[in-house]
């Protein structure tokens, strides 16, 4: 089962654009030798690796308005902020709505 799962994760680091390919590729097959030690399935780990390649290779769409501001908030132990925005948000969509 390792040599399915380095053979996947192989055709991962193809998908990933050249000057990221052989850090990439050296990372995940060390993570799927070592899969095995800490009590995972290596073929699940491949196939991490493939959703890495596949989110890597796509452009990257930045959050605008309340949902950056909740992002950035999700972590938050503010009660209050966290509630503000949640409010902001049902309001701009119940603007969008009545419009």
């Amino acid at each position: 089962m390792t040599r399915l799962a380095l053979a996947v994760v192989r055709a991962a680091a193809v998908l990933l654009p050249r000057a990221q390919r052989d850090r990439y590729l050296e990372q995940w097959r060390a993570d799927v030798e070592g899969a095995r030690e800490l009590g995972l399935n290596p073929l699940g780990v491949a196939f991490g690796a493939i959703r890495i390649a596949n989110r890597e290779r796509g452009p990257v769409m930045l959050p605008i308005g309340p949902l950056a501001l909740a992002l950035r908030l999700r972590e938050s132990t503010k009660f209050g902020a966290v509630l503000a925005v949640m409010l902001l948000a049902n309001l701009g969509g119940a603007i969008l709505l009545v419009m």
